[in-house]
């Protein structure tokens, strides 16, 4: 009676069930089993009682025959997958669930739910996402309406330093290959014929010539725009050569810097009040969770975003929250002692940002106090580099004059 071995499929899917039958006319019972070809396995005697299993859809055949025989059943069924279908049968929220867990897997795997940007050095990732929404391409999108060979023109157009781009996607993932242009390296013209002259008024304290005609030694006081070092050289004989001229030319010099801080300040704090606003991002649609709106004039926004995650990658389902932080502004009027030190505050900032290359020999600071301000005007004496080119423009076919050169006999 025994039938070709399915066992996992019949175990797990059909399921089955384990019987005991025990009575006098067990013989009769069995070969009415085999008549109504329902097959029987793991059969054994043990005593008087017939061990033996059998598919479950048989349950209710192997019960009348039973009955017929008048023999005593013992059935015990086996966990399978069609046996908790049954069971759980009237129960609809299961299989709807099921089905609806179905459809979403299928959902997911035919959108974009994660997009990779690969090779961008230069371009950012933001800029690059937003150059794809602009065509339509986000998380969410269905992969089929996605027209990629017109998002990558779109994309490589919007961006210079993008030399080509490439998109294709695995499963729900859209991979964006980037491949940047070359950057170009800094150009310097060490071939243009230039002065070194004088940028401000000053005392020349150290000199370095790598190119050109020294005309101002160490010692001498120029002012601003007077040649230092020279571009142009004639030999003897008339000839003359134009030079880059490079040096490194420091002095001593004079500069002020005048700052200015208002008695009445506007200052902006956080009163402490704050509005939360949660928004369901649901595959790109924005589906409100609540509607507490922005009350405030004068605030700031801070956004955080919680993704939903499956087995480590994100889905595109997330909570967005705002919180709007209101802040207050009020007038405030300084003392004296306020006043100057926002003044010296303003002057650390000044010599940090603009004068960390030099070297302050000395100030003289000079406070005004005027109705609604006080001013505060700093004088310095700094040694620092003082030297910049002035390229030389020469006209096609034209021979200099240079001072000292021999004419032509």
């Amino acid at each position: 009676m025994n039938y070709p071995d399915k066992s996992l499929f019949e175990r797990f899917i059909i399921g089955r069930i384990r019987i005991e039958a025990k009575g006098n006319l067990l013989y009769k019972f069995i070969n009415k089993l085999k008549d109504e070809k329902i097959y029987c396995k793991k059969q054994h005697m043990k005593g008087d009682i017939f061990y033996f299993t059998a598919r479950r859809s048989k349950k209710k055949a192997i019960i009348l025959i039973s009955k017929e025989f008048g023999i005593e059943l013992t059935l015990k069924e086996e966990p399978s997958l069609t046996g908790w279908i049954l069971k759980y049968k009237n129960r609809f929220g299961i299989p709807i669930g099921i089905i609806l867990g179905v459809g979403l897997l299928i959902y997911c795997s035919n959108i974009v739910m994660v997009i990779d940007i690969e090779g961008n050095e230069i371009v950012s990732d933001r800029e690059i996402l937003t150059a794809l929404e602009e065509c339509s391409v986000k998380r969410g999108k269905f992969i089929g309406d996605i027209d990629f060979y017109k998002s990558e023109i779109y994309v490589k157009s919007c961006f210079d330093e993008i030399a080509w781009i490439g998109m294709r996607h695995t499963g729900n993932r859209l991979v964006v290959e980037i491949m940047e242009t070359a950057e170009r390296p800094e150009m310097i013209h060490n071939r243009i014929p230039c002065h070194i002259v004088a940028d401000k008024t000053a005392q020349i304290t150290k000199t370095s010539v790598t190119s050109g005609q020294l005309i101002k030694k160490e010692g001498e006081t120029v002012k601003e725009g007077d040649v230092i070092v020279n571009g142009i050289r004639a030999d003897e004989y008339g000839k003359v050569t134009f030079y880059h001229s490079m040096a490194s030319i420091t002095g001593v010099y004079e500069e002020d810097a005048t700052f200015f801080c208002p008695s009445v300040q506007t200052e902006r704090n956080f009163s402490g009040n704050v509005t939360e606003e949660k928004v369901l991002d649901l595959f790109s649609f924005k589906i409100p969770l609540t509607f507490n709106k922005n009350p405030y004039k004068d605030y700031n926004v801070k956004i955080q975003e919680s993704p939903m995650t499956l087995f480590g990658k994100k889905l595109p389902i997330s909570i967005d929250k705002k919180l709007f932080m209101e802040y207050k502004s009020r007038e405030v009027l300084l003392d004296d002692d306020q006043m100057k030190e926002n003044l010296q505050e303003q002057v650390k900032l000044y010599e940090e940002n603009f004068l960390s290359e030099c070297k302050i020999i000395k100030r003289k600071c000079k406070i005004t106090k005027k109705e609604t301000a006080t001013v505060m005007t700093v004088s310095y004496i700094i040694e620092g580099e003082i030297g910049k080119e002035k390229e030389l423009f020469i006209k096609d076919n034209r021979k200099p004059y240079v001072v000292g050169s021999k004419k032509d006999d």
